[in-house]
């Protein structure tokens, strides 16, 4: 499947639309004039503050939708935040040209529709992000622009001034928590009742799923809708003492889209929300993006890798570039497609081979088209076992650059149910405890990986397991 939400680019959930495209301008007038019929490699409004507002209004316009509000990623595209100032020029060719796949238009080409300036002022928000998401000096990039004086702090006490009331104190809400705390920590619903409680009253915890997505949710002949989140889900609701229902759902154009859509508000075509949904990402920014969400109970580290027929390729390999020259099939806009097509300066495009889903890739490589198939291990596996391949060999990667080589994924529920928050912890934690978790990987062919949040090591570590 396609990619989900981390920190920087990251893990597989399905994913489908793309943003269409159509452009909107914004008002650049504040910005030094650029050079007529003359393209820039290098961005000219790098540190300035003016640039950077300017950009955040023209990104939230044009590109959030798909790079995600705050610039954090859905999964849909790649995470714009680790992308440094070395990327102006990979930057700025993406943004005018687009990109194509397979016939297909993933991103749409932007020259002509915005301007230079627009889009200059876009990568300058960009340069803010990354510095904010990887903890980097901000004054030192605000330092790299000679625009930047002084006005811009006095307006910013201005406004931190307006945040006090009368008596000079900082404002609070009706729950007297001031103002961060209040966007931190959503408040209870004190008009109904906890979660936990109504799943006791109603007897059933409802879980979502995503459709489509093996080995983790999907339909088989023989099982219905079965795979390793369908039995977590289920093993969850027995530790609870209530029966289950399974929501499966197709994926939205983001994963904050789905949390929306499944766990705290529901969709505009109505259906409600369910009591928690599973296989979500785990990063802090994530978290405080989609804040009207509780964010629990990681249960799997989810890593990058290869899976291939060493036979045929003459051994082992150690990385991407040592399948230069070879077929390597991806499913189409997944994150296997994005960093294959992207990195080491396109070295590997014309090698990759697209396909709907990787269950196609690997009966690709079963049959010789391909010489490897890259997604995250756990489709690797899964599709491995189900197609009963033999002779295959799935290895971990570390990518490089901008993309992520690994993460956790948890559970979800709507804020404000710190019962049911505390009900799940316990119980999916007693499941990893006792073995639960693992067996159910077990018997989908599927190697565990604990999450981070037990200790494990560090992701992008070499793990060959073979199937």
């Amino acid at each position: 499947m396609a990619l989900a939400a981390t920190g920087a680019i990251v893990f597989g959930v399905p994913a489908f639309a793309q943003h269409g495209g159509g452009g909107e301008a914004v008002d650049t007038s504040a910005l030094a004039d650029l050079p007529d019929g003359q393209w820039l490699s290098e961005n000219p409004y790098r540190g300035s503050k003016k640039a950077m507002d300017v950009g955040e209004s023209a990104y939230d316009a044009n590109c959030a939708r798909c790079h995600g509000i705050d610039m954090i990623s859905g999964g849909i595209a790649p995470d714009l935040r680790e992308l440094g100032p070395q990327y102006d020029e990979y930057f700025i060719n993406h943004v005018r040209n687009g990109v194509k796949r397979a016939g297909m238009t993933k991103m749409p080409a932007f020259e002509g529709v915005l301007d230079q300036k627009t889009m200059w002022a876009i990568r300058a928000y960009v340069d803010k992000r990354h510095y904010e998401y990887n903890d980097k000096d901000l004054e030192s990039l605000y330092e790299q622009s000679d625009e930047n004086g002084s006005s811009d702090e006095d307006e910013a006490e201005t406004e931190d001034s307006a945040a006090a009331d009368s008596t000079g104190e900082p404002s609070t809400d009706a729950d007297g928590r001031d103002a961060d705390t209040a966007r931190a920590t959503p408040a209870a619903d004190t008009d109904r009742p906890d979660g936990l409680q109504r799943i006791r009253n109603n007897g059933t915890i409802e879980v979502a799923v995503y459709r489509d997505f093996p080995p983790w949710s999907y339909s088989s002949e023989s099982a219905g809708v079965t795979g390793i989140d369908v039995d977590i889900g289920r093993a969850l609701a027995e530790r609870l003492g209530v029966g289950f229902s399974l929501r499966s759902f197709t994926a939205d154009e983001t994963m904050g889209d789905d949390i929306r859509n499944q766990v705290w508000k529901g969709h505009y075509l109505g259906g409600g929300t369910a009591d928690a949904m599973l296989h979500v990402g785990m990063a802090d920014a994530f978290q405080n993006a989609n804040d009207q969400a509780t964010f629990i109970a990681p249960y799997y580290n989810e890593t990058m890798g290869f899976a291939y027929d060493a036979s045929r390729l003459g051994g082992d390999i150690d990385g991407a570039l040592a399948l230069k020259g070879q077929r390597i099939g991806v499913e189409i806009d997944s994150l296997g497609d994005y960093f294959l097509t992207s990195a080491f300066q396109g070295q590997l495009r014309e090698d990759v081979v697209h396909f709907d889903s990787v269950p196609e890739a690997m009966t690709a490589l079963n049959e010789g088209e391909v010489s490897a198939v890259m997604a995250p291990v756990g489709e690797l596996a899964g599709a491995a076992a189900m197609l009963d391949e033999q002779n295959v060999t799935t290895r971990t990667v570390k990518l490089t650059g901008m993309y992520q080589t690994d993460w956790d994924v948890g559970v979800a529920i709507k804020a404000g149910n710190p019962d049911l928050a505390q009900a799940i912890r316990t119980e999916m934690a007693e499941m990893r405890s006792d073995g639960t978790i693992e067996a159910i990987f077990k018997q989908y062919d599927v190697p565990y990986r604990s999450p981070h949040d037990d200790g494990d090591a560090a992701g992008g570590e070499e793990r060959p397991t073979t199937s």
